[in-house]
């Protein structure tokens, strides 16, 4: 076997010991997700947090104290959106048989209206309904509510799955500067440490800069959409706003669950052609603000290849569904920022090196 043979087939061996290693990381983080997801959310709340935990420190309170403070004020945001949360999804079981029902009735007359033969409409109530029932009988559409043995059953998973993110959250907080440290202790030459794990904060702080942009920008997005619902008449204006507010950080797929909830509710709230106007509105809301005021706010600095952000949605979605779609943009954004850093500290190790080497 000649030498050229000899290395394709040793490149052939790293590429398959990649990939293989690649399906097996993501084999594991699919099994264990009930520990890798909350402590990736966890890291990710870290990053976003940490310019709040630097102002604590800054005001003279202790780094555990501060950690304490942020992981304080974290959770109790967190319980704020679920508590707005919860009045949504109650409506939401409650007027579930009517949302079905309104859904087949338009479908219905679509397609009435666009084959103009009733017996077509009629084949495709029954196939929604199923052979041998009426619309009545099928509101409940298999729509499981949750029972109080199910929230038993999961009670357990979600108090564990909390702990975790909350001892993830207060140990990083308390000890980023150490991780850091030990970062740079490990990737970059002794004479480099302190500009490499100052660069890692950079990435971090550019992460954190980006979000509480893109968090204002959501906040405005979220009360321009209360205010349109509540002028158009649509039913709990103000919890539309929290639910833009909170979905828009998942790109593409977040817009997309307002825009169906609010033809849905249109088609509930309202007759004839009015029914579509919450939607539309929104829709026009939505591009003003995805291709205006969002690259306004955030520049080019931060801007990244739309085909990747989709590539990871997708990816994180199918790992740990909603909240891998939370996730997916900002350990996107993470990994780019420190991908640039620390590609900048192998520059400069390189050009020292060579320097060293032309004065020998």
């Amino acid at each position: 076997m000649d030498s050229d043979q000899a290395n394709r087939l040793r490149v052939a061996a790293h590429i398959a010991l990649v990939l293989a290693g690649a399906v097996a990381i993501c084999w594991g983080l699919y099994v264990a997700q009930s520990v890798f997801a909350p402590t990736v959310l966890a890291f990710v709340f870290g990053v976003v947090l940490s310019p709040l935990s630097d102002f604590w420190e800054r005001l003279g309170l202790k780094r555990g104290l501060s950690a304490l403070l942020s992981l304080v004020l974290t959770l109790l945001f967190i319980v704020l959106i679920a508590g707005l949360a919860l009045p949504v999804a109650d409506r939401l079981i409650t007027a579930w048989p009517t949302i079905l029902e309104e859904t087949r009735s338009f479908i219905f007359q679509l397609q009435i209206m666009l084959q103009g033969l009733e017996s077509a409409g009629e084949e495709v109530r029954q196939a929604m309904t199923g052979p041998g029932e009426d619309g009545e009988d099928s509101q409940g559409g298999g729509f499981g509510i949750p029972t109080t043995a199910d929230a038993l059953f999961l009670a357990p998973s979600v108090l564990g799955q909390t702990i975790t993110f909350a001892g993830v959250l207060f140990f990083f907080l308390l000890t980023r500067n150490e991780i850091y440290a030990w970062i740079a202790q490990h990737v970059a030459p002794a004479d480099l440490e302190t500009q490499t794990a100052h660069r890692l904060k950079q990435a971090e702080r550019e992460v954190a800069r980006y979000f509480l942009t893109i968090t204002v920008v959501n906040a405005g997005f979220g009360i321009c959409t209360a205010i349109a619902m509540l002028l158009l008449g649509v039913p709990s204006p103000l919890l539309w706003g929290v639910a833009v507010f909170v979905l828009n950080f998942i790109l593409y797929l977040g817009p997309a669950i307002v825009f169906a909830g609010l033809f849905l509710t249109g088609l509930i709230a309202f007759d004839g052609g009015y029914s579509f106007v919450p939607a539309l509105v929104f829709l026009g809301l939505n591009l003003i603000e995805a291709q205006f005021v969002t690259p306004s706010a955030i520049g080019r600095t931060m801007q990244v290849n739309p085909l990747l952000i989709f590539f990871a949605l997708v990816f994180f979605l199918w790992l740990w569904g909603p909240l891998g779609g939370f996730v997916a943009i900002p350990i996107l954004l993470w990994a780019l920022s420190l991908t640039k850093e620390l590609s900048a500290t192998r520059k400069e190790v390189r050009d020292a090196v060579r320097v060293a080497t032309n004065e020998l």
